[in-house]
């Protein structure tokens, strides 16, 4: 085997060991998002400064008395602060409060909740106080901070999108440059042939033999008037000097 060949087989050999690395790490990130995607777009699109907490409570009635429990859900660090606004003027810095009012009706609850992180949270319920019989109901999260989360998720998404378009990109080119690799070492190493057969259908050939021969080309017409040779030597002879005539 010459030298040149060899070379030429280490090479093929290369570009089929990187080909098929490139093709390896894009099928495998792939199956990687497949079975997580959660996880990657959490990694890949974090969320802007830490999570905040939802406020949310549920309240029970019996008379004039409510009992009020928080039910909210904390982000990346754990409530810290409560402060609740019964709508009578009175307020609460517990974590569960229990508040009788002092005249029956319909009253508009407040729950503020802080984290460790300082983030705030917000929410609002009606409570019905009064002696008809017990009652229930919920306070959830109040309206502004609803629209903050729903325009941070907004734009999140839209960042997550673009990465979304960025990476299907970059597995596009990576895996057509994995493909180009291996099928030219594919290539590099299979043998030159010797011959090469061509194969022709009949209706190729069928074409080759019905195709007229080429029009020669035409001839070349001779002058209109016959070149006067006889003329051309009386001329010549005309033209001698009148010494060199005999006779």
């Amino acid at each position: 085997m010459k030298a040149t060949d060899h070379h030429e087989r280490w090479w093929a050999g290369g570009l089929i060991v990187v080909g098929t690395v490139l093709l390896g790490i894009v099928f495998f990130t792939a199956f990687s998002i497949v079975s997580d995607p959660g996880g990657y777009y959490d990694e890949w699109i974090p969320a802007e400064g830490p999570e905040g907490p939802d406020a949310s409570f549920d309240w029970v009635a019996s008379g004039a008395v409510v009992d009020f429990t928080d039910t909210s859900s904390t982000g990346d660090s754990d409530i810290i602060a409560w402060a609740w606004e019964f709508g009578d003027g009175t307020q609460s810095s517990d974590h569960d409060p229990s508040h009788r009012f002092t005249e029956d009706g319909e009253y508009t609850v407040t729950l503020d909740v802080v984290d460790g992180n300082r983030a705030a949270s917000q929410a609002t319920g009606t409570v019905e106080a009064g002696s008809e019989g017990p009652g229930s109901g919920t306070g959830v999260i109040g309206m502004n901070d609803l629209a903050d989360n729903v325009i941070a998720a907004v734009e999140r998404s839209a960042k997550g999108a673009g990465v979304v378009v960025l990476v299907i990109g970059m597995f596009v080119v990576l895996t057509m440059i994995g493909g180009r690799f291996v099928r030219q070492g594919v290539r590099a190493l299979r043998p030159i042939p010797d011959k090469i057969r061509v194969k022709l259908r009949p209706k190729e050939l069928e074409l080759a033999v019905m195709d007229p021969t080429p029009a020669m080309p035409a001839a070349i017409e001779a002058p209109a008037s016959p070149v006067d040779v006889t003329r051309d030597s009386a001329f010549d002879e005309k033209e001698q000097p009148v010494g060199s005539r005999t006779g």
